[in-house]
């Protein structure tokens, strides 16, 4: 989830203007088994339902489908035949990061095939490098270090650097903060790409409410950390509006009457603040209010067509396990 500066996090704003993000990682997992042998590259993805099979890696070609695994084995590539399984607990769409998760998740398991040790800071560094250089994207670094390294995590970017610093939130104040703190998948298809795409267009040419949008959001980092750390939510739901005004520039779908009427339904039930899960505005929602307000708010989004998501912030990281399976 992205808590406050989520895209001036990309390389082209952030080596210009510095760009800083802090976000969480929740409990919905993204998970990769790797099976090795046989004589074929076998990739499968197995909540979306799409295959690719290649006799060697240099028939694989980057067109949309598992371009992930793909990228991955181009980076560490293993000797012989594999396959390579995944699925996510996110629904389809949801703007929750999956795609840098993956990354992460992937990349892990072809290390641990390759008897390679890296830390987490490296596995998202290397996902980074995945999406920037690997598969020519523009793609930031919050959601491969905050699916990486787990917990809430708070970065500052430059143009070829990243400082990471971990929010420190005890045992007690995470359990608050998920009585206060509700994620709403909105359910429908939302074309994240091309509304990004504008964004950066709009960065490159030099717009200059665009780049005070991204502006804004990104000096909203520190408050929001400072009022996660203090446990204040209040104020943190005030912040999430503050970052509001930002979005309507962003992206018009943030003004879009559909939108508009959930948001209001939201406040009017109780919600202190509002806010994208993600940078995009367009797939889920985060929602901070009073505990005793938490059924009404629920209610509430679902009346509007939203679901409210069974999660928590995730404390832990990526890991790696091996499992010896018996001969056949």
């Amino acid at each position: 989830m992205d808590l406050a500066g989520g895209g001036t996090d990309v390389a082209l704003f952030a080596a210009k203007h510095g760009g800083a993000a802090v976000g969480a990682a929740i409990s919905l997992s993204v998970h990769v088994e790797v099976r090795l042998g046989g004589g074929t590259i076998r990739l499968r993805s197995e909540d979306r339902d799409r295959r690719v099979t290649v006799a060697q890696a240099s028939a694989m070609a980057y067109d949309g489908t598992l371009d992930a695994p793909k990228a991955a084995l181009n980076m560490l590539p293993v000797t012989g035949g594999i396959e390579i399984l995944t699925r996510s607990n996110a629904p389809p769409g949801a703007g929750l990061g999956e795609r840098g998760a993956l990354d992460v998740a992937v990349l892990a398991a072809l290390a641990h095939c390759r008897n390679e040790v890296y830390d987490a800071t490296e596995f998202a560094e290397l996902a980074f490098h995945l999406e920037t250089r690997e598969r020519r994207r523009l793609s930031g670094r919050q959601d491969p270090y905050t699916a990486a390294l787990g917990g809430v995590q708070a970065l500052e970017v430059g143009a070829d650097v990243v400082a990471v610093r971990a929010v420190s939130l005890e045992a007690g104040r995470l359990a608050e903060c998920g009585a206060h703190l509700l994620l709403v998948y909105l359910g429908r298809a939302y074309a994240a790409e091309a509304a990004a795409r504008r964004v950066w267009d709009a960065v490159a040419a030099g717009q200059t409410g665009v780049v005070e949008a991204l502006v804004g959001l990104r000096d909203l980092v520190a408050p929001v950390v400072e009022s996660w750390e203090l446990g204040d939510w209040r104020r943190a739901g005030r912040l999430f509006q503050d970052a509001t005004r930002h979005y309507v520039v962003l992206d018009p779908i943030w003004s879009a009457p559909p939108t508009q009427r959930l948001v209001a339904a939201l406040r009017d039930a109780g919600a202190w603040g509002v806010k994208p899960a993600g940078p995009r505005p367009g797939a889920s929602l985060l929602v901070l209010g009073p505990v005793d307000r938490r059924a009404r708010i629920a209610s509430a989004a679902q009346a509007h067509g939203g679901v409210v998501l069974d999660c928590a912030i995730g404390t832990e990281g990526v890991s790696v396990w091996r499992e010896d399976l018996p001969e056949a």
